[in-house]
């Protein structure tokens, strides 16, 4: 299973959280929004000046900067081991 961070997947691609490692102030916004590891999440379009990123994940879009996208592992994939 391919693993990578938030930040470098292309727009459109669906991935599968792995773990969220960012400060507890981001990690519990994403926390309360359902976001959660082994949750599907798709960017869906980049700021004009690249950052931050929308997200899609359980029908609801949240935007995350780059650095706190670059803390959390994601998967290809649905598969856990």
């Amino acid at each position: 299973m391919e693993k990578t961070t938030l930040d470098k997947i292309s727009l459109n691609c669906e991935v599968y959280i792995d773990s969220i490692e960012c400060g507890n102030g981001i990690k519990n916004r994403i926390f309360d929004m359902g976001i959660t590891e082994g949750e599907k999440i798709v960017p869906i379009m980049k700021s004009p000046f690249g950052d931050p990123t929308a997200y899609l994940s359980k029908g609801t879009v949240i935007a995350l900067r780059e650095s706190d996208c670059s803390k959390i592992t994601v998967r290809l994939n649905r598969d856990y081991a």
